[in-house]
């Protein structure tokens, strides 16, 4: 598989920043940054932006809230109504269903919202393909474009390990 990178791979977080901040001074790109768990920080320097949480907040609104509490109250008070001993059918004992039923809603349609988003699932192909990607290695990847001489790969590679990367590739 030719991915036609440069790959600076690391074994602790803050050189990992670092090196990020020291790329883009230098005039660089960072393409991706590949990394065993979430980093707010990695958001913010390379400016990516996320909607799935206005997502997940009109879910828990529109389809956990009034969704559960309609199906409680049809099944409740329409469909078969009970009395225990004179209590209404309407009650506050459905807050606790109410919210664990808005938490599952929510959950499954953000989860369902991020794997059509990123193309995961069933069949879905592979992005990037690297050993160790999802062992307790961090990676940043810089394009080889066109436009980059062997002057600035070399630059480039020196940045990436001169911020404490353990193995710089280019693939």
């Amino acid at each position: 598989m030719e991915y036609n990178k440069i790959i600076g791979v690391y074994d602790d977080e803050k050189k990992l920043l670092a090196s990020i901040d020291n790329i883009q001074d230098n005039g660089y790109e960072v393409a991706d940054v590949i990394t065993p768990f979430a980093i707010e920080e990695v958001f913010e320097k390379l400016n990516l932006k996320t909607k799935i949480n206005v997502a997940a907040f009109l879910y828990a609104l529109f389809g956990g809230v009034i969704g559960v509490f309609l199906f409680l109250y049809y099944t409740a008070v329409i469909d078969f109504p009970l009395n225990f001993g004179g209590k209404p059918p309407l009650s506050l004992t459905f807050v606790v269903i109410i919210f664990v039923g808005t938490i599952l809603v929510t959950v499954l349609f953000t989860l369902m919202t991020f794997f059509i988003r990123d193309k995961k699932g069933p069949g879905a192909k592979e992005h990037f393909q690297y050993p160790g990607i999802t062992d307790n290695t961090f990676l940043i990847l810089v394009d080889k474009t066109p436009s980059l001489s062997d002057k600035d790969i070399k630059g480039i590679n020196k940045l990436l390990k001169d911020g404490g990367a353990i193995k710089v590739e280019e693939k």
